[in-house]
């Protein structure tokens, strides 16, 4: 998404941007979603910038050292926008000497400061920016059928449950690093197919950027998509 003469739309949509970013050496990894870029610059741009000097080893203070970085090019770039575009980041991992995992995310022009997306002791699946082709397949509904029904005054506890009623069960806890791995893919597959047929621009493609971030072993590329010439 960028900006011409004041407006703000899509003018074009690449396949190969960078989304998935890990932090110096450290088993932190940042997601990003929402807008590409930022003025003429990638996000990829930015995060090999903010990467390289990041003073901390702690998830929740890597979150909050990179809103501090990066809110000012954000803010100097759509400032004068009636509607800023959205752009998130998921960060996660494991802080020193850490036994669970964190995770943390803002989105500007929103969020002030980092929010924690779960308990250090929950479990489960997060997916961003593109959202709605899987969460109509987990939640079993459109949720946009649920504002449709606020607005009309017809949503109730009754109706809530009756809607909850049709999420996919999924057992997180226990679930092995490799089928944890193949839930995230599956997660991707299903957004790009439904961003690719649908009519519009295509906002999600691959190929796919996939990493795991365990305790011991840190930071690991599971598929890393590296630059070639491609037909």
């Amino acid at each position: 998404m960028t900006q011409i003469q004041g407006e703000q739309g899509i003018i074009k949509t690449y396949s190969n941007a960078r989304k998935l970013f890990q932090i110096d050496h450290l088993p932190i990894a940042v997601m990003s979603y929402g807008v590409g870029n930022i003025g003429p610059r990638s996000i990829q741009s930015f995060m090999r910038e903010f990467g390289s000097s990041i003073p901390t080893k702690n998830v929740k203070e890597v979150a909050q050292a990179l809103l501090s970085f990066i809110i000012a090019p954000y803010n100097t770039q759509f400032g004068t926008m009636k509607e800023k575009p959205a752009l998130g980041f998921f960060v996660a991992g494991y802080s020193q000497n850490k036994v669970f995992a964190e995770e943390w995310e803002f989105v500007l022009p929103s969020d002030e400061t980092p929010a924690i997306v779960r308990p250090e002791t929950g479990f489960g699946a997060s997916w961003r920016g593109i959202n709605l082709p899987f969460t109509r397949l987990y939640k079993g509904f459109d949720f946009r059928i649920e504002a449709e029904l606020r607005k009309l005054n017809v949503w109730n506890d009754s109706v809530e449950k009756i809607f909850k009623s049709y999420e996919s069960p999924v057992a997180f806890d226990g679930m092995p690093v490799q089928d944890a791995l193949n839930f995230a893919v599956f997660i991707v597959r299903t957004t790009i197919g439904m961003a690719t047929f649908e009519v519009g621009a295509p906002t999600c493609g691959g190929p796919l950027q996939v990493a795991t971030i365990l305790p011991d072993s840190g930071f690991e590329w599971v598929v890393n998509p590296q630059i070639s010439v491609r037909d």
